[in-house]
């Protein structure tokens, strides 16, 4: 403990706690939780956020790594089911409740936020809503349109499979210990997507990984050195959906990366 009698943060695994009581209230509002849906919290930590999640009438389940929170964490009761371990470890699938609302959020470490995030907007069956709390140059990537200096990979698979809305933006004070960097909170939408644009666009994801793998250069002759054997031939392909053969990946429109995406090309 503290000198103050808190728990201290370990900086191993990231930790900041929530102490502006306008960042709970902010994700509680984004999720539009209610009786009979179900919510995780990816590292409930003290429960600042827990308790006005429980509120909602939802029910709340926590995934929580650091074994110091079970004191903390008791205190919920049965209100709160807690599923120790690493959420990155976990197999989710059978976690998903069926025939209910799936609504996802926590306080993501800075250290494997980008991959808790990626990770748990490709869960199947897709959750309703995500909010989480990210450090703002990961929100902002999240969020980013093709063309913007910031687009890239990340950026590419939310768009392919989520509206992301930026949220407010909080300054270190908001948190214990005071982080260096500011923290936003990112909103995102899941598309109602059936199973086979789900795939196609998985697809898009393949070719994505490759295009904006190397920043600045053309689309066309890294598509040809991943994928050689694709039939019709990538040049063709550009040439069916006027891309020009000089393009970089970084600009191509996504909608037309899933059209590039309809055809098998491995």
């Amino acid at each position: 403990m503290t000198s103050d009698g808190k728990l201290p943060a370990k900086k191993s695994l990231g930790q900041n706690f929530c102490t502006d009581a306008r960042l709970p209230a902010e994700i509680v509002r984004r999720l539009a939780a209610g009786p009979g849906d179900v919510i995780w919290e990816i590292g409930p930590g003290t429960g600042a956020l827990t308790e006005k999640l429980i509120s909602t009438g939802a029910s709340v389940e926590a995934f929580e790594i650091d074994e110091r929170m079970r004191e903390e964490l008791t205190r919920f009761g049965d209100r709160l089911v807690v599923r120790w371990g690493d959420v990155m470890e976990m197999d989710l699938a059978p976690l998903v409740p069926a025939g209910r609302r799936l609504l996802v959020t926590g306080n993501l470490p800075y250290y494997c936020g980008t991959a808790i995030l990626r990770r748990l907007l490709m869960l199947k069956p897709q959750p309703t809503r995500l909010v989480f709390l990210l450090q703002d140059e990961v929100a902002r990537k999240a969020a980013a349109k093709p063309g913007a200096d910031a687009y890239g990979f990340l950026s590419a698979q939310v768009r392919l499979f989520a509206e992301p809305v930026l949220g407010t933006r909080y300054s270190p004070a908001s948190f214990r210990p005071s982080p260096k960097v500011y923290s936003t909170i990112l909103e995102l939408r899941p598309l109602p997507l059936d199973t086979g644009e789900s795939e196609r666009r998985e697809r898009a994801l393949k070719l994505l990984s490759v295009m904006l793998g190397s920043r600045r250069k053309m689309a066309l002759p890294l598509l040809k050195h991943a994928f050689p054997g694709a039939k019709p031939p990538w040049e063709d392909r550009f040439i069916s959906l006027n891309i020009d053969s000089k393009s970089r990946g970084e600009i191509i429109p996504l909608e037309t990366v899933i059209e590039l995406a309809s055809q098998p090309f491995s």
